[in-house]
């Protein structure tokens, strides 16, 4: 008698889950408000981990290259304060571009982008402090690469302008 309870139970669960996948009883489905929450994409998921080391006054600029509507997860931790510009632009119109986060003494900062154009989204970082700076940036999700600019020059060492005078 225990057996076939067993085997009751376990045709009353396939009949149940027949009829969810079925939709018996469920009618259509909802249409989506924004259609943009679901993104087939046609290549991988990513992830690139960026080590940088910016010594007192150095610069740099880290860049997701990103199609419109790609999303990206991203964070970062950084060893000291650190001034970090969080942006985005079409790097063939430099007319307008969009921030998404200043921070003048981050330590980190946790989150994601839907870009809103596509072109290059990312982090400029300065370091104003008169000690080293380790900054760990990890980013994952669809973009086509990551590009590390590498180290600016210090503004105190860069030429002047020639004013022709």
């Amino acid at each position: 008698m225990q057996g076939f309870v067993i085997r009751t139970g376990i045709c009353g669960v396939a009949a149940l889950m027949l009829a969810a996948c079925s939709g018996a009883g469920s009618g259509d489905p909802a249409p989506l408000e924004n259609p943009a929450v679901y993104q087939n994409q046609q290549g991988p998921y990513r992830s690139e981990n960026v080590q940088v080391v910016l010594q007192p006054t150095e610069r740099t600029e880290i860049k997701a290259v990103m199609q419109q509507d790609q999303v990206l997860m991203y964070q970062w931790v950084s060893s000291a304060p650190v001034y970090v510009d969080f942006h985005g632009h079409d790097p063939d119109d430099d007319s307008y571009w969009y921030r998404y986060r200043e921070q003048e003494q981050g330590m980190n900062s946790f989150g994601s982008l839907v870009a809103p154009v596509s072109g290059e989204h990312g982090w400029y970082y300065r370091n104003d402090t008169d000690a080293e700076i380790v900054i760990d940036l990890r980013v994952s999700g669809y973009f086509e690469q990551v590009r590390d600019l590498g180290i600016f020059a210090n503004p105190e060492t860069e030429p002047e302008a020639d004013t022709g005078a």
